[in-house]
């Protein structure tokens, strides 16, 4: 009888320690190319990681959002500090300023969004650099943030919440990559060269162009998806590009300058 009280026992630290982030100390830390499959937690606050949140804010702008909606979206605070489960995960850059990151999720459940963020106090969520928030879904959804050109050593948070019944979180981590510093946007003349419209549905116009030799745009995982050796009327059509945010790596004779635009 000991013996069945001890394992009952052990088995419900067990699932107290897989579930044990109530804290912004307790979140999840990866690194470049991490992927998890199914996570979920109980709902309705009832297991950790539950809705520790208790102060948050609303996340505009720069979040990407697909398989629902062709917009950027607002993660709302109450995603977070609702009665919804909350779960953290966590990246510190290197030593290099100018890295950049792209986290994506695939979600199974509605009312979910994600937030990407730099200040994390207790029980206290802050510093917004890129959110995205899905509504009812009938088909598992895509949901992403992104930022660029953070701080050598800094740490960054990245919260997936829920604020709406049954409260629950069900999601898969399918894609989480850093670029290097090598194209961040560091030593940039921007006031000699000008992207515009920023943000850009068709045609991305390149004023200043002096010398150069070709320009190339890059998604957040690094890869080219366009290059260009002469520019017609200092113009790219950028038309054909998914929503979302890129680099655009400008190089001349003697320099290469690397922007970034959000895509319409």
């Amino acid at each position: 009888m000991k013996k069945i009280t001890l394992l009952l026992f052990m088995f419900f630290l067990g699932a107290l320690a897989s579930y044990a982030q109530h804290s912004c100390t307790n979140a999840v830390a990866i690194t470049n190319g991490y992927t998890v499959s199914n996570v979920t937690t109980p709902g309705a606050g009832a297991g950790s990681p539950a809705a520790w949140v208790t102060q948050s804010i609303d996340c505009q702008g720069t979040g990407g959002i697909s398989s629902t909606l062709g917009t950027n979206s607002t993660c709302w605070n109450q995603v977070f500090d609702s009665a919804g489960d909350d779960y953290l995960f966590s990246y510190t850059t290197g030593a290099t300023a100018g890295e950049s990151i792209f986290f994506e999720i695939r979600i199974r459940q509605s009312y979910m969004g994600i937030m990407a963020f730099t200040d994390c106090n207790g029980t206290s969520i802050s510093g917004c650099l890129s959110g995205a928030y899905a509504a009812g879904i009938t088909n598992p959804a895509t949901l992403s943030v992104s930022a660029t050109n953070l701080q050598a050593n800094q740490t960054i948070y990245i919260g997936v919440g829920v604020w709406s019944l049954p409260d629950n979180l069900d999601f898969d981590v399918t894609n989480f990559t850093v670029t290097p510093p090598a194209l961040g946007v560091d030593n940039l003349q921007q006031d000699e060269i000008k992207l515009f419209p920023n943000p850009v549905a068709d045609m991305l116009n390149i004023s200043g162009l002096k010398d150069v030799s070709n320009v190339a745009i890059y998604n957040m995982l690094g890869q080219e998806v366009i290059k260009q050796s002469k520019l017609e009327k200092e113009q790219v059509d950028v038309s054909d590009l998914a929503p979302g945010t890129y680099l655009v790596k400008i190089n001349t004779d003697i320099t290469t300058e690397t922007y970034k635009i959000i895509k319409k």
